[in-house]
């Protein structure tokens, strides 16, 4: 029998209706919804298959843990409609499943994302992050590295989920995800992974509750990031009153975030008054800064994770295809789960590795995987 929650996670990720489905795999919508609810017989596995493009191991493995909605938040939850959200929720349990799966290769490390003193304000909570991880008030190294190295899976999105920025839960393993578009300019992607931590930090499970609406959610989300990327003593020391464009851009250069961030950062920081600050936001405007970052050399961010399954991959001589499917993966969704890092061929070239790596190959078996900054 296939497991019913399967079945429903392959209909969303596809971005199928039920009698969308139902049509595809020759049924009527009723026996489609009873699928969903007690399992298929295996002899539909196929016309399953062939609907939904999910190998067919993915239907033979046991039930998967689904990422309820209200479990979930979303960077872009006003932008993105609920079947958006729904495929984007399939990406989430399959990218747990994933990552449980490359758990098994690695040992991982332990996690360190103290929940907020609920006394603290935002800022100050990333303030006690900082102090926690033992990173001083200077700029933050690789973050997705870093928050790796802190017990948080970072994985990414495939492009079709364009309209979300990002999203974070903590999963049924007690674990933290945060998932990213890998679209946006890399300052943005920080700013995106740094605004998830901060749910995680400070909202726990709690997307939203009583008074407490996703708007003010956002808003507490983005001053934490705003701190844990730029503090403030860290922009007043950098920074004089009246800042030139220049002086900002050098700020944005030295903490690795958007002209628009680090704008924002100096006026909150009392450098810049009312006036100033909306002309330096008309300069930014004339420059090209309200959607890309002109002159940027900062590159995305890459996980040290996997890259190290990459070079594993690598080293045993195992098609990233033939593996994903073994894991019950599509290959192109374990290429946008890795943040591109691990790609696969169309038609790879038989007995050859189709791993893009490009560091010398790790050693067999299962090795500890140490992330140090």
């Amino acid at each position: 029998m296939i497991d019913p929650t399967r079945i429903r996670l392959a209909r969303q990720r596809q971005g199928l209706t039920r009698s969308a489905l139902a049509v595809e795999v020759g049924v009527t919508t009723r026996t489609l919804t009873t699928w969903e609810r007690d399992g298929a017989p295996d002899s539909r596995c196929a016309a399953l298959v062939a609907a939904t493009c999910q190998p067919a191991a993915f239907f033979r493995r046991p039930a998967l843990q689904e990422v309820a909605e209200g479990a979930a938040f979303f960077r872009a939850r006003r932008r993105a409609g609920a079947g958006l959200r729904h495929r984007s929720l399939s990406l989430g349990a399959l990218g747990t499943d994933f990552y449980g799966e490359v758990a098994t290769l690695f040992h991982l490390p332990p996690l360190r994302l103290p929940a907020a003193d609920p006394r603290l304000s935002p800022a100050g909570a990333a303030r006690e992050l900082r102090a926690s991880w033992g990173l001083g008030a200077g700029a933050l190294p690789n973050l997705v590295q870093l928050a790796e190295s802190r017990g948080v899976r970072v994985l990414g999105l495939p492009v079709e989920t364009v309209d979300i920025d990002a999203f974070s839960f903590w999963g049924e393993d007690g674990r933290p995800y945060v998932f990213l578009s890998r679209l946006k300019t890399s300052e943005r992607s920080r700013f995106d992974l740094a605004h998830e931590i901060g749910h995680l930090v400070l909202h726990g499970s709690t997307v939203s509750a009583g008074e407490r609406t996703d708007r003010e959610l956002e808003r507490e989300a983005d001053a934490f990031a705003a701190e844990l990327l730029m503090p403030e003593s860290t922009v007043r020391a950098q920074v004089p009153r009246s800042p030139s464009l220049a002086r900002v851009l050098a700020l944005k250069e030295l903490l690795g975030v958007s002209a628009r961030a680090a704008a924002r950062a100096v006026y909150d920081a009392g450098r810049l008054t009312d006036w100033g600050y909306r002309q330096l936001q008309v300069e930014l405007s004339l420059r090209g800064f309200d959607d890309d970052e002109p002159g940027s050399g900062l590159p995305h961010e890459q996980s040290r994770v996997f890259r190290t399954l990459a070079d594993h991959l690598r080293s045993t001589r195992t098609p990233v295809g033939t593996w994903a499917e073994s894991i019950g993966q599509r290959p192109q969704d374990v290429a946008a789960l890795t943040l591109g890092q691990v790609l696969t061929s169309v038609h790879p070239p038989a007995g050859s590795p189709d791993v893009a790596a490009h560091d010398d190959p790790a050693p067999g078996g299962r090795p500890e995987l140490s992330l140090v900054h």
